[in-house]
């Protein structure tokens, strides 16, 4: 009969699979410091000789430059390895995401929910920098009505997909929201992101000379030249929204102008906004000591989603401030009410 400690030793490697294994040490010798089998064996809980044999593994079957340094006594890597030999991300994967997320409803509340997200998340951390879809909650995910993929979706998100994954310039044409004209756009396209359900790309416009985002939906007739570009390190998708209350952040550059945003809400409106974190600037004021009427305060540099929010909620929302947002909400509300 086994001791306690080599029955937890075996439950413990039982419930690691082998990639999963591989994955974690591939992840300590990549941050450095030299780990050795012991070391490893030590912080996953596993047989040194099991670990020994994954880095075998890694080294002969995978051909990662996985090596042993006897001064440092431990392992390290040869040279720089940034994408997983396995792991590596296509735009056949990105569509296939896209499908999947379509196709999964019959999976809620049964027991590969876990699973399932889990390995979402596996595949989606080898594209981060190229692609973000939000899955922090899977029933919510599940929960969203699909409108369904068309056939042109599909070649769509392929052709942008692959554009954005081997950096290569695309022209397209592009009706903006409050035009009735149609333009001829070209653009480095940087990352596609889903945001409350819409898909939008985000890239350097080479005629405006500025970072834009485009509503993919919108966008016809693509074309992905052969033209190759160097997408800029300084990009980062939360410095893009930083001043965004949803997708449309105002013009780029470093002249955006910052509104100082303050809306008072009142009745139930009042307690379901005081819930949740809506920005990362935003300042709460309890106005009546009871939560039945507060002011919230953000700096945005664009006005359009924060308007339609606060259109949404109707008399229970008053638009303070600027006075940009209170002409332009009143402005809607009462060509609205001509109308009933």
């Amino acid at each position: 009969m086994g001791s306690p400690e080599s029955k937890t030793k075996g439950k413990a490697e039982g419930a690691r699979r082998p990639l999963e294994r591989v994955l974690r040490i591939h992840e300590m010798v990549n941050r450095g410091g030299y780990p050795n089998c012991s070391s490893i064996a030590r912080e996953m809980e596993m047989n040194r000789k099991t670990i020994q044999r994954d880095i075998n593994f890694m080294r002969d079957e995978l051909d990662l430059p996985i090596a042993y340094s006897d001064s440092n006594h431990g392992y390290h890597y040869t040279k720089p390895v940034n994408d997983f030999p396995f792991l590596k991300t296509t735009a056949e994967d990105l569509v296939s995401l896209i499908m999947m997320r379509s196709a999964l409803a019959p999976l809620k509340g049964s027991e590969l929910e876990s699973a399932v997200r889990n390995s979402f998340q596996r595949v989606l951390s080898t594209m981060q920098d190229q692609v973000s879809i939000p899955w922090t909650d899977l029933d919510q995910a599940f929960s969203v009505k699909s409108t369904g993929l068309t056939e042109r979706d599909v070649l769509l998100f392929d052709r942008l997909a692959r554009a954005v994954f081997d950096c290569r310039e695309i022209s397209f044409e592009y009706r903006k929201l409050k035009s009735d004209e149609t333009m001829q756009r070209r653009l480095q396209p940087y990352h596609l992101t889903e945001v409350d359900g819409g898909w939008y790309l985000i890239g350097y416009d080479l005629l405006r000379e500025a970072m834009r985002t485009f509503a993919v939906p919108r966008m016809r007739n693509v074309q992905v030249t052969e033209k190759r570009f160097v997408r800029s390190q300084k990009f980062k998708l939360e410095d893009h929204f930083a001043g965004s209350f949803g997708v449309w952040s105002g013009d780029s550059g470093n002249g955006k102008k910052l509104y100082d945003v303050c809306i008072r809400f009142r009745g139930f409106a009042a307690r379901v906004v005081a819930e949740r974190r809506w920005h990362p600037s935003q300042e709460i004021t309890d106005l009546d000591g009871k939560g039945n009427e507060i002011e919230i305060r953000m700096s945005l540099t664009a006005l359009e989603d924060i308007a339609r929010w606060v259109m949404g909620y109707g008399s229970l929302a008053e638009a303070v401030s600027p006075p940009e947002l209170r002409e332009e909400v009143a402005r809607e509300l009462e060509l609205a009410a001509k109308q009933y």
